[in-house]
């Protein structure tokens, strides 16, 4: 029998092959559907798929719900659909589900956009010799970026930086562009600088009724609750179970268009102000929470980008807000998936600090005294969603000052978080947050003390530990820890100047001070996997 293979060649030698859709790929725009309006289409939930890490139910439940409504969207529009769910028992991976489509209509050909992650794609490839088939693959997907001229340009530098390729974005689909320069006059591209309002400056500026009206949400109907039946029964061991009431998330294209324009009109005002700001009362603050419905396709980043830019082309929202937020779509979330596929698969193993500490239990209960830490982890479990400064200044922070595994850190962050996906989390984690990947991604560690913590959020206020200690029992551990990883690491850091001020910083601090913090540091480790 003559070995098959999957190819990317755009070519359809079979007039009935059926588009499969990944979970991802929820989206009418996609090409492959538009390319083949009459095509039938193939969608599996895959048990072996969604237990391969410990996924938390509201994530799982998110999707599957609206793998669901978009099946049902596709044949309300006249699609024959094929959908294998989490309910039929006899097939639990994709790999049998596909068998039982081949057998039952006799087709040999599928038509696949190209995944967007790594193992996904390197599993594919091996299914036409398995399955005698023919599979071919569609390159063009819903990002921006393409992943091989992205790969050319950054596999070429030591340290491929996100602003220049946020740049060149910009000129390229002519977004807040006045002819080659940016809108705004003086030639600035990034307003990241007026961002950075602290929370003291939220508790007087913001109050409940400036928060409102209420983001939208969306009472779960039938489909929603018959996947949240599904993920309980067969993720019952899975983090985060919650009951179906507390259920809002937008599982269809019109619900996350909702949201969309609930954040345009109400909340990207006052967006750049505020968004690294951490609030016990407002966990989310003004963040657009589009995130998860933008990387199944719900939404598609062009549209977000121009709905965005629209606002500040009518004078509804000033331009620090309106640049940060697209910089977020357009720069940072087109730079993450170009660097993963630059140097995947090997990514992931990366541990440039020879990190090795296991992550701790409390990120899997928030049984921690610290303050900020419990908190974070806390809203994990109960929500799967932290905003960005939650999960790199806290979160990550913590990590990398700590010393934590990159793998396991990033295996959480990719099971715990209702956006999260291989693509995105590995770059961000390994990455931005622990610095792992060797300074590909971040020119410097983004970590600090606990001085930043206590300006930007109200976590400090009550916690067991003092922001402003760095010896004794209050002293706060990322205090401690942040002065004894700059020292641990300080050969290394020595030849980046971007660390020069926190080197010159850390020679300040009196010898016999450091000597006690290593011992603090060495007791911390030891106290990490019963909460500190």
């Amino acid at each position: 029998m003559p070995r098959r293979e999957a190819t990317k060649k755009p070519t359809l030698t079979d007039p009935q092959a059926t588009i499969w859709l990944l979970e991802d790929h929820l989206s009418e725009d996609l090409p492959l559907l538009k390319a083949h309006p009459t095509a039938a289409v193939l969608i599996i939930e895959s048990r072996k798929a969604f237990a391969a890490l410990p996924f938390h139910q509201r994530r799982l439940t998110f999707i599957v719900s609206a793998m669901r409504h978009f099946a049902r969207r596709l044949r309300d529009a006249g699609r024959e659909v094929h959908l294998y769910t989490l309910s039929d028992t006899p097939y639990r991976d994709s790999l049998s589900a596909i068998r039982d489509w081949k057998q039952r209509t006799g087709r040999r050909t599928l038509l696949l956009t190209e995944p967007n992650d790594h193992h996904t794609m390197t599993w594919v490839q091996t299914l036409p010799a398995l399955l005698d088939m023919q599979i071919v693959i569609e390159p063009r997907g819903l990002m921006l970026t393409d992943r091989r001229q992205f790969s050319a340009w950054a596999t070429k530098l030591k340290s491929p930086v996100m602003e220049h390729f946020y740049r060149r974005m910009r000129r390229e689909h002519n977004v807040l562009m006045q002819g080659d320069e940016p809108v705004g006059g003086g030639g600035a591209w990034n307003f990241d600088k007026e961002n950075r309002k602290t929370a003291k400056a939220a508790a007087r500026e913001l109050s409940e009724k400036l928060f409102a009206p209420k983001r939208p949400s969306f009472a779960a109907d039938e489909i929603t609750r018959a996947a949240h039946r599904d993920v309980q029964r067969v993720f019952s061991k899975h983090p985060g179970g919650f009951e179906i009431e507390s259920f809002d998330l937008p599982v269809t294209r019109e619900q996350a268009l909702k949201v969309l324009r609930h954040f345009i009109e109400h909340r990207l005002p006052r967006f750049g102000d505020y968004q690294d700001v951490m609030l016990a009362a407002h966990p989310t603050m003004d963040h657009a929470l589009i995130s998860a419905p933008l990387n199944l396709g719900l939404l598609t980043p062009m549209e977000v980008i121009k709905a965005a830019e629209k606002a500040h082309q009518q004078g509804h929202a000033p331009l620090n807000c309106v640049e940060g937020f697209i910089r977020q779509i357009l720069g940072w979330r087109e730079y993450v998936f170009g660097i993963y596929w630059s140097f995947m698969p090997e990514y992931l193993q990366r541990n440039a600090l020879k990190a090795g500490v296991p992550l701790p239990e409390f990120f899997w209960t928030g049984k921690t005294k610290m303050n900020c830490v419990r908190s974070c982890v806390k809203q994990a479990i109960d929500t799967a969603y932290n905003h960005h400064i939650q999960r790199l200044m806290v979160l990550g922070n913590f990590a990398a000052l700590a010393g934590l595994e990159p793998k396991a850190v990033n295996d959480w962050f990719l099971s715990m978080f209702i956006d999260s996906h291989d693509w995105v989390m590995a770059p961000n984690v390994i990455g931005m947050a622990l610095h792992a990947d060797g300074a590909t991604m971040g020119t410097k560690p983004y970590v600090s003390t606990a001085a930043y913590i206590d300006r930007m959020t109200d976590a400090c206020a009550g916690c067991a530990y003092d922001p402003k200690q760095r010896l004794g029992e209050r002293a706060c551990p990322f205090n401690t820890l942040f002065w004894t990883f700059l020292d641990q690491h300080k050969a290394e850091f020595n030849r980046n100047p971007r660390m020069s001020m926190m080197l010159k910083n850390l020679d300040r601090v009196p010898p016999a001070e450091l000597k006690a913090m290593h011992t603090r540091r060495a007791e911390l480790i030891r106290r990490l996997e019963s909460g500190v």
